[in-house]
């Protein structure tokens, strides 16, 4: 006998558990000394088959009869399921339903019919062998009543409904008068405009409103030229700069004079097909076309993204071409010069974030900021490369330039009087006496 582990059902001779399927079976036979005091069948079985022929209503012998050849000869038990994972077939009573046969309860007298057949089968000779199947066919033919026939029904159907377009009238139907329904003394006003005053009367065309409404395509076609402004490298819309107007002329960093702005070389083993561009911008430079230079140097940037010395170049040329812009006598070119120190910035700004060590670019940045109005953030930049370059006397003066437009003359000089000996700052020097 065998246990199952998981649900603790007991069966013989099973190779996996009837009621879960699991293969987890103790043997009890072979466990220990109290295996021979443990029953060999199981306990309630022959109950439980009692309980099931008083519901059935039946007993062993009839139960017997019921089931179907295919049975083992040594499967006495009734119950709808066996052990050892065998079931047991017995022949439904239901109409219908689970357990129910498709081909339906067969009929009473058919069935006594087949248990006298075979009766008689069993005590008839060979010699009567040959009457029996017209007796089965006699009797047969007897028990089973002529079907009646099923009258014939014929379902007739409507023809369906055709819609047919209506013909068009041909009557012109004239409308009724107003003076038909209104009586004789009331008077009908005329419809037509004669008797309308010549002051009352509007004449004028349907307006198209089409033509009002319809807008002209409009096509803006953008031409660089080396005399025209300079279009700023894409940058991040967070790095834009607020829109200062600026006049040099006017402005008190005048009374110092600056170091001008410096130029890096550029590294190109990397991109050998840009020395024809960069030649021709160093050349700009050169002759102070500053304009041809930024042009050369936004098409180094455009293929070299993320250089510094190439950002710095660019962003000087712009610088320049906007000091001489707002120079001009022309007010609209001078209009022009706040967005082109913005272009300025921008580039300086770009360079730095990618070399923020390199003094040139500090040095740079900070001068656009101060030429361009923005003292304030010029004064941070240079403060930043004068602590890391504090003998730098480009630094010195830009931060002296710084403080003048601040209004911080005096501390000015004394960071002037400091670096006696270059030529700039003697003149500034001079200046502030």
């Amino acid at each position: 006998m065998f246990e199952c582990s998981i649900c603790g059902l007991l069966s013989l001779n099973a190779i996996s558990c009837p009621a879960c399927g699991s293969q987890n079976l103790k043997d009890l036979s072979a466990t220990d000394s109290q295996s021979e005091d443990l029953p060999k069948e199981i306990p309630g079985l022959d109950d439980a088959a009692e309980s099931w022929h008083d519901l059935e209503g039946s007993s062993n012998e009839e139960n017997d009869s019921t089931h179907f050849s295919s049975l083992e000869p040594n499967s006495r038990s009734s119950l709808p399921f066996g052990f050892s994972g065998e079931s047991n077939f017995q022949v439904s009573r239901l109409p219908f339903g689970i357990g129910s046969h498709a081909d339906g309860i067969p009929f009473d007298n058919e069935s006594n019919q087949r248990s006298v057949i075979d009766d008689e089968q069993t005590h008839v000779s060979d010699e009567q062998l040959d009457s029996i199947p017209q007796r089965e066919s006699s009797e047969t033919s007897l028990n089973f009543e002529p079907e009646e026939q099923m009258a014939e029904v014929v379902i007739k159907r409507n023809n369906p409904i055709r819609i047919q377009p209506l013909s068009k009238q041909t009557e012109t139907i004239t409308p009724s008068s107003v003076t038909d329904t209104l009586p004789s003394d009331f008077d009908v006003p005329d419809d037509s405009l004669d008797e309308i005053p010549e002051e009352w009367r509007i004449s004028a065309s349907e307006a198209n409103m089409d033509e009002i409404y319809s807008t002209g395509d409009e096509v803006v076609e953008v031409v660089h030229h080396y005399e025209e402004d300079v279009v700023v490298f894409d940058h991040q819309s967070n790095q834009s700069v607020n829109n200062q107007s600026f006049d040099l002329e006017e402005s008190d960093i005048l009374s110092l004079e600056l170091h001008p702005a410096r130029a890096l070389d550029v590294n190109l083993l990397k991109n050998p097909e840009c020395r024809e561009d960069l030649d021709a911008g160093f050349f700009a430079i050169a002759k102070n076309s500053w304009a041809e230079a930024a042009i050369k140097f936004q098409q180094i940037a455009s293929r070299m993204p993320g250089d510094s010395a190439v950002y710095n170049n660019y962003g000087l040329a712009l610088l320049q071409r906007a000091i001489e812009m707002a120079k001009d006598s022309d007010e609209s070119i001078q209009m022009l010069a706040s967005s082109q120190f913005e272009s300025a910035i921008l580039a300086l700004r770009e360079a730095a974030k990618s070399d923020p060590d390199e003094p040139v670019i500090l040095l740079n940045l900070a001068h656009a900021l101060l030429v361009s109005g923005r003292s304030e953030k010029a004064l941070k930049i240079i403060t930043v490369h004068n602590s890391k370059h504090p003998n730098s006397a480009e630094g010195v003066n830009l931060e002296a330039a710084t403080l003048v437009s601040l209004g911080q003359s005096v501390n000015a000089k004394t960071k002037l009087s400091q670096f006696r000996g270059d030529s700039i700052v003697e003149e500034n020097l001079a200046r502030l006496l």
